[in-house]
């Protein structure tokens, strides 16, 4: 993709690669103003057009944060315990890249450029899941909501099951609204956006395969029920009902 002209003169490093070519900025950055197009539990998700292959995670401000109960103690008295997610994230990325070569398939979730310094804070830079016309890819949830989830998505979702396992993908929160629809080298595909890495407090799942792979099937098992489709864990596909 070629430079955007309003950032020829901007710090940009261009990575390319077999999955594909991105722009990512090497100097600080704004994004206050710009959409953020998802939030989780700790981080915004922030779209910026000079850069329109990859997203930006921000840890959100406390004051933005529901700080009630056991977790809402711990991150007033320790709140750089929040950066813990964003530490498992990357190290399940880089146990996945051991993975090259050996493992099945397109990787299961997005890839991971490093970091830049923003006006909101340090910012992870990722893959941008997109659909074929260069919009975000829509969720599980968004696709169930609309209708956009056909018979034909199916053999996606199981193409997907066996990737996160192929490639030994440990998972903490999968989910509706973490998993999304994408496109990829021409190829229709779903993607894992959020929720990876084994961020609990014991992490059986980075210990034990068998445990990360029930940890999956666990997951799936809830998925299934919101389009009326059963998952089996012992083949670890989705069947229809």
């Amino acid at each position: 993709m070629p430079l955007p002209a309003q950032v020829k003169d901007l710090g940009v490093l261009k990575v390319s690669g077999e999955s594909g070519k991105f722009c990512i900025p090497v100097n600080k950055i704004a994004l206050s103003g710009r959409d953020r197009v998802a939030r989780g539990n700790d981080r915004a998700v922030y779209f910026h057009p000079d850069y329109p292959d990859v997203l930006f995670k921000v840890l959100l401000d406390l004051s933005e944060i529901r700080l009630k109960g056991f977790r809402g103690c711990s991150l007033r008295m320790f709140p750089s315990t929040r950066m813990r997610a964003i530490f498992k994230e990357f190290e399940c990325y880089i146990s996945v890249q051991t993975r090259v070569g050996t493992a099945e398939g397109d990787l299961p979730i997005p890839r991971m450029l490093g970091f830049v310094e923003t006006d909101l804070g340090s910012a992870s830079i990722v893959e941008r899941i997109q659909d074929g016309a260069g919009v975000i890819g829509p969720n599980l949830l968004s696709m169930r909501e609309s209708g956009a989830f056909g018979r034909e998505h199916v053999p996606l979702l199981n193409d997907f099951a066996q990737r996160l396992l192929s490639w030994k993908v440990r998972t903490t929160d999968m989910n509706m609204l973490n998993v999304s629809y994408g496109i990829r080298d021409g190829r229709p595909q779903f993607v894992l956006v959020d929720g990876i890495g084994d961020n609990f407090a014991i992490p059986i799942r980075t210990w034990s395969e068998r445990a990360m792979k029930r940890g999956h099937s666990r997951s799936f098992a809830k998925i299934a029920r919101h389009f009326d489709l059963v998952w089996d864990p012992v083949a670890h596909r989705f069947v229809e009902g």
